[in-house]
């Protein structure tokens, strides 16, 4: 079966102990099945450390958090000490995997990467050419027919994204993007957004900070230097969201949870150039990740959100 990815897939690299929003501290780390064996059979220091820090919970086997929240493993500089001793064949799937993400189809796998991680977040946001797609290979599992619905919904996601390609401004794209995909978001004031997304589960209390700056985000816009930026941002969510879409009647909702990403992360921009007089690429990149941690990587709140929209997209 053939792998696709962005084209700028292969620019990630963790950054490790330079990242300050290490995915090691504040997620509960689960450890897949082959990596538990692989730790029962260690019988060194590290081995005994291991199995001291492992318990388990309702989802699986996980590590222990430390009081602050941090991995048992993550040492004082930055770096995790089952690499270190251990090398990246010691820790688990969803280590080893992180940021990626992953939509399956019968013919095809496409894989991403996911914007809560700061370092993915830069790379996906400065990408200059907006992550078409190419192969990269294929993995191990046979390639089946693809069926009808699988392929309409790649058409109108592929659809989708040349729209937000096109001309006019990006907030004049996203519109046309909306309505193409038949949806319908709304005009619930962005103060509405801000009471709606602050009833959500809260992951970090920082994120409070950027909510509250939708209160202030009126009859303001963002610097022209960022459109290029929110372009990419919005065809991160359209390729991530839309293609996980079940059937094709499911696509308009994906297409609004998409918008909604876009409209919020952009008015928290609008917010910051009227208060401080400038919202940089970096201040793009920060409300991307802390808005991907919250929302996409909390499956309450991306559910919660689709209900919601999807009981919007059906009132009369």
């Amino acid at each position: 079966m053939e792998i696709f990815v962005p084209n700028y897939y292969k620019s990630f690299k963790c950054i490790a102990d330079k990242c300050r929003h290490s995915c090691c501290i504040g997620w509960d780390v689960y450890i897949d099945e082959d990596t538990v064996e692989k730790y029962e059979g260690l019988n060194d220091a590290l081995g005994t450390r291991i199995k001291a820090s492992l318990c388990e919970k309702e989802d699986g086997v996980c590590f222990e958090m430390c009081g602050d929240g941090r991995c048992p493993f993550l040492n004082e500089n930055g770096l995790c000490d089952i690499i270190s001793e251990k090398g990246d064949g010691y820790i688990g799937e969803i280590c080893r995997e992180h940021p990626r993400f992953y939509n399956f189809f019968s013919h095809r796998t496409e894989v991403g990467l996911g914007i809560s991680c700061e370092e993915a977040a830069r790379i996906v946001l400065s990408a200059e050419e907006g992550g078409g797609l190419v192969c990269i290979g294929e993995d191990e599992w046979e390639s089946g027919s693809p069926a009808e619905a699988e392929l309409e919904i790649i058409a109108k996601r592929d659809g989708l994204i040349e729209t937000l390609r096109g001309e006019g401004s990006i907030d004049e794209r996203a519109k046309r993007m909306l309505l193409s995909s038949g949806a319908d978001l709304p005009e619930r004031s962005i103060d509405e957004w801000h009471d709606v997304l602050s009833n959500l589960e809260r992951l970090d209390v920082l994120w409070e900070s950027y909510l509250d700056l939708l209160l202030d985000a009126h009859n303001c816009e963002c610097p022209k230097e960022l459109e290029k930026p929110l372009e990419n941002l919005l065809i991160y969510f359209v390729y991530r969201h839309v293609s996980a879409a079940f059937d094709a009647q499911d696509i308009p909702c994906r297409a609004a949870f998409a918008y909604l990403a876009y409209r919020v992360i952009s008015a928290m921009c609008a917010a910051k150039n009227k208060k401080d007089g400038k919202c940089e690429f970096a201040d793009l990149c920060e409300f991307a990740r802390a808005y991907s941690a919250e929302i996409e990587y909390s499956e309450e709140n991306t559910e919660q959100l689709l209900e919601l929209l999807q009981e919007l997209n059906q009132a009369p």
